[in-house]
C-alpha cells in the first residue's frame, strides 16, 4: 500500500506535469491578417499556434512550397535551402528574445534562411549555422524578391532597431508539430514544410534559446 505522503506527492507531480505538458502545445489557426496579397497568396492557408510556459504564443504560416535544390555545404543542417530563401510568415503576441539576447517586439515578421557567415567574426557563436531572419512584414511584402546578404542583414536589422538582424536559431527538427527540449535546453519547435522535391522538409525552430557566447 502506497505510503499517504507518497500518494500525495504523485498526484501533485502529475498535476505540475500535466500544467506544463498543457503549457506547451501547437494548434491549427487559420489564415493570416494583415499581411500583403503576395504574402497571403505564398503561405499555406491554415498556420500554427506554438504556446510557450506563460501563455507567450507565436503564429507560423510556411511557405506554400521551399525551394529546395541537392547541394553539399558543410557543417550546415540545411543545406539545400538557399540564402535569403522565404520560409514564412511570423506573429509573436508578445516580445521575445532572439539567439543573440536582443528583443524582438510583438508583431509581424517574413522568416528568410540564412547560413552564418563562416569568418571570424561569427565561429563558435552557435551549434549550428542555420538561421532564420526575422524581417518586420511590411519591409519585406514580396516573398519572391532575393536580397543580397547585406541587404537581407539590413531589412532583418529593423526588427531590433539595431546594427545586428533578428537571428532565430534552427536545429535538427523532431517530430512535425511539436515542441520539445533540445540537450543545450533550447526549445525547439519542429515543423514540416512541402518542398518542390515533393517531399517534406522537417526545420526545427528555437523559440527560446540563446547563445552562450
Amino acid at each position: 500500500m502506497i505510503p499517504r505522503f507518497m500518494a500525495i506527492w504523485i498526484l501533485l507531480l502529475s498535476i505540475v506535469l500535466g500544467s506544463l505538458a498543457a503549457a506547451q502545445k501547437v494548434e491549427r489557426t487559420g489564415a493570416p491578417t494583415g499581411v500583403s496579397d503576395a504574402l497571403r497568396q505564398a503561405v499555406e492557408n491554415n498556420g500554427y499556434r506554438a504556446t510557450l510556459d506563460g501563455g507567450w504564443t507565436a503564429e507560423f504560416w510556411f511557405a506554400r512550397q521551399l525551394q529546395t535544390a541537392t547541394k553539399d555545404v558543410a557543417g550546415a543542417l540545411y543545406p539545400e535551402l538557399s540564402d535569403g530563401e522565404f520560409v514564412g510568415v511570423v506573429t509573436f503576441s508578445q516580445a521575445m528574445t532572439d539567439y543573440r539576447g536582443q528583443n524582438i517586439p510583438a508583431g509581424t515578421y517574413t522568416l528568410r534562411y540564412q547560413m552564418l557567415p563562416q569568418d571570424g567574426n561569427h565561429m563558435g557563436v552557435a551549434p549550428n549555422p542555420d538561421f532564420l531572419l526575422a524581417i518586420p512584414a511590411a519591409n519585406d511584402a514580396a516573398p519572391g524578391a532575393t536580397y543580397p546578404y547585406k541587404k537581407l542583414v539590413a531589412l532583418s536589422a529593423k526588427s531590433t532597431g539595431a546594427s545586428h538582424p533578428a537571428v532565430i536559431a534552427l536545429d535538427s527538427a523532431g517530430q512535425p508539430s511539436t515542441i520539445t527540449r533540445n540537450e543545450h535546453g533550447d526549445t525547439v519547435f519542429s515543423i514540416a514544410i512541402p518542398s518542390q522535391q515533393g517531399t517534406a522538409e522537417k526545420l526545427g525552430i528555437v523559440l527560446k534559446g540563446t547563445a552562450t557566447q
